[in-house]
């Protein structure tokens, strides 16, 4: 798997503030993900829109697997809504989990978005014959 974007290009160009181990973790995944949906076509003559799409894509996925601890602690650490004595019964609120992960579908869905914003006028992203 062709890494698209390096640490250097990411600080220097892209401007990211994401620390250096985690973006040589989820680097591999964002070039991935911007290789699946250019078709693993060429890129000659598009790099740099290449590296700032897979950038961006990085980004993202930082965030969404930063929500994911969120919501690990957060399902552990559950808040007791109410409380019954007679029957015993117990509620937890459920609605920050829920909101975690529709932000998390809500940030894999912007990764096509962010995609498209860096490639849409190179014509890599042509899905034609």
């Amino acid at each position: 798997m062709t890494k698209y974007a390096d640490y250097e290009f990411y600080i220097d160009t892209y401007k990211g503030n994401m620390p250096e181990t985690d973006f040589d973790k989820l680097v591999i995944r964002a070039s991935y993900e911007v290789q699946k949906n250019i078709f693993n076509r060429n890129i000659t003559g598009y790099e740099e829109e290449i590296q700032l799409a897979t950038c961006s894509v990085a980004d993202i996925l930082y965030k969404v697997e930063q929500l994911e601890i969120k919501k690990n602690t957060t399902i552990s650490d559950k808040t007791l809504k109410s409380e019954s004595v007679g029957d015993y019964s117990r509620t937890f609120d459920t609605a920050s989990v829920n909101d975690i992960e529709t932000e998390i579908s809500n940030l894999k869905t912007k990764i096509i978005e962010e995609i498209r914003v860096y490639l849409l006028d190179t014509g890599l992203l042509y899905r034609g014959v």
